[in-house]
């Protein structure tokens, strides 16, 4: 398998590159089956040359950070993970309010960073273990908060290696969605917060965590949100009403505490994953005509 992949070990590829990869151990949910190759590049050169070389070979690439919000099936994958966790990690200020950010660097950390800058804007970002990268990619937001009200424009590159500037007007943001093109990768995002008063995010921050804390299931793997929110009723709550707290498929289990999540008690396999969203999905439907579209993005393949 690694014999295909072998060009990846190249003298001016400076990052780590792992193959056969169990990837229950780089997402939130626990679950999926083998990567063939993961790379973790360390900068833009990096990248470019993994895009290039999976390019030429026909080889898929996918992209992750924190690896919330993702299910991988139990075959696993076949191609390349990149993985910007150990790159792309700067935060540059440009002025008191505005700042490049790398895709790679964590969403909560930098909003404890802003917090202490006395900015506002990503007090929703409390607990969500997201990288900034994968947080434009869905408009990340809770509590009337969303990415698309602190970025300003994103450095991408493409699948052939050449980067580009997109304002944030172009990404045609909505809930849970921002439009990338295809196969384009965050590298950097231009980021701008306005001057708050210290005293003040620390209670929003401090009410956020708590509601988090009160309504979201903890001590067990998860993948956050498991449904979009169809007009502004709550997913969970038509999950709850269809009777569906804490049923179970193997060892994932739709939470007792927030019906929108699905929790790994255990060895939980993609397969069970997926029959309770179906579960979820048909038995909502069959109740209110209403149906549920995933938030969770699911990748990879069966066994």
């Amino acid at each position: 398998m690694a014999e295909q992949y072998k060009l990846l070990f190249v003298e001016s590829f400076k990052g780590r590159v792992l193959f056969n990869v169990p990837m229950r151990e780089y997402t939130t949910l626990k679950i999926g089956g083998p990567a063939d190759v993961m790379a973790f590049p360390r900068d833009e050169a990096d990248l470019k040359h993994l895009l290039s070389f999976a390019g030429t070979k026909g080889f898929r690439v996918y992209v992750i950070g924190g690896g919330s919000n993702m299910l991988v099936r139990d075959g696993g994958i076949r191609g390349i993970v990149v993985n910007i966790t150990e790159g792309f990690t700067d935060v540059s200020w440009m002025d008191e309010e505005r700042a490049v950010v790398g895709a790679g660097v964590r969403l909560s950390a930098l909003s404890r960073e802003c917090a202490e800058r006395g900015l506002g804007g990503l007090e929703f970002a409390t607990g969500i273990p997201a990288t900034v990268g994968g947080a434009v990619c869905m408009n990340a937001g809770a509590y009337g908060g969303e990415m698309k009200d602190v970025v300003e424009g994103i450095e991408v590159i493409g699948h052939r290696g050449r980067k580009g500037f997109i304002p944030a007007g172009k990404l045609k943001f909505s809930y849970r969605y921002a439009e990338l093109p295809e196969g384009a990768v965050i590298v950097n995002v231009h980021m701008k917060f306005r001057k708050t008063n210290k005293k003040a995010i620390e209670e929003r921050t401090r009410e956020f965590k708590r509601r988090r804390d009160a309504t979201t299931p903890t001590g067990l793997p998860s993948a956050g949100s498991i449904f979009k929110n169809p007009d502004g009723i709550p997913a969970g709550k038509l999950i709850e009403e269809a009777g569906l707290k804490g049923v179970s498929s193997g060892d994932a289990k739709i939470s007792e505490v927030h019906a929108n999540y699905i929790v790994n008690t255990g060895n939980a396999r993609a397969a069970d994953v997926l029959n309770l969203i179906a579960l979820m999905r048909d038995r909502v439907f069959a109740k209110t005509g209403i149906m549920l579209e995933p938030e969770i993005k699911v990748i990879g393949e069966n066994i």
